[in-house]
C-alpha cells in the first residue's frame, strides 16, 4: 500500500512532536546592503529558532560519501532547510534549558523527504 499525502502529513507531524524535543538556532549571514572601504558587503547575522533532534554521536556511515568524516562532531535533524556554511547553536537539550551553548558549522545536509533534513555539524572554535 502506498502512502497518500494525508498519511505522510500525519507521520511528519507526529515525528516533529515526538522526536524534535531539542531547541536551537540556525545562524545565517545576511548582507546589510552597505559596503566597507574595500567594497565588500558588510554582513550581519540572523538567528532563526528551530525545533530539532540533536545528537553528539553522529552516524558516520551515512556521511562517508558526502563529507570529511574527521570533521563531523555531531548531527541534528531539522524540519527547516539550512544552508551549508551557516552555523547552528544548540540551546536546549532533553528539555533542559541550562544546556551549555555550543556553536557548530553546517558541513553537510541530507534531505529526508517530508521528515526534514539530517545535518552534519563541525564544532566551531572561538
Amino acid at each position: 500500500m502506498l502512502p497518500n499525502s494525508r498519511l505522510v502529513s500525519q507521520l511528519s507531524r507526529a515525528t516533529k512532536q515526538l522526536m524534535y524535543s531539542d531547541s536551537g538556532y540556525i545562524i545565517k549571514s545576511v548582507g546589510t546592503g552597505t559596503f566597507d572601504t574595500y567594497n565588500h558587503e558588510v554582513m550581519t547575522t540572523s538567528n532563526v529558532p528551530v525545533e530539532c533532534s540533536f545528537t553528539d554521536k553522529p552516524s558516520r556511515e551515512i556521511w562517508k560519501d558526502h563529507v570529511d568524516l574527521e570533521n563531523i562532531e555531531a548531527e541534528v535533524r531539522l524540519n527547516t532547510k539550512p544552508t551549508k556554511g551557516d552555523s547552528f547553536k544548540i540551546t536546549k537539550r532533553f528539555g533542559n534549558e541550562s544546556y551549555s551553548d555550543k556553536t557548530f558549522e553546517i558541513v553537510g545536509i541530507m534531505p529526508r523527504g517530508d521528515f526534514g533534513y539530517v545535518v552534519a555539524l563541525k564544532a566551531v572554535s572561538v
